[in-house]
């Protein structure tokens, strides 16, 4: 998946240099099934989610892979 600036800077402002980068990678090699432009959301709501916590973040990554939708209402998007 491609990454918008705005998801980048958000992982930056939640997370450490090095797990930001970490998250960069990760956002960067999943695809999330039957996303047509939604996925800067998803990222976005994933990261919201994770509150700074890279355990939490893996869950919720793992979670929207299986229905991003849900993700979205989570986070109140």
């Amino acid at each position: 998946m491609k990454l918008t600036e705005a998801v980048c800077q958000q992982a930056r402002r939640l997370f450490t240099p090095a797990n930001a980068e970490e998250i960069i990678a990760a956002f960067s090699a999943t695809e999330f099934p039957l996303i047509a432009n939604n996925g800067e959301r998803v990222c976005l709501a994933i990261l919201q989610l994770s509150q700074g916590d890279m355990n939490r973040f893996y869950r919720e990554l793992e979670q929207a892979k299986i229905d991003w939708r849900d993700t979205l209402v989570a986070a109140g998007f």
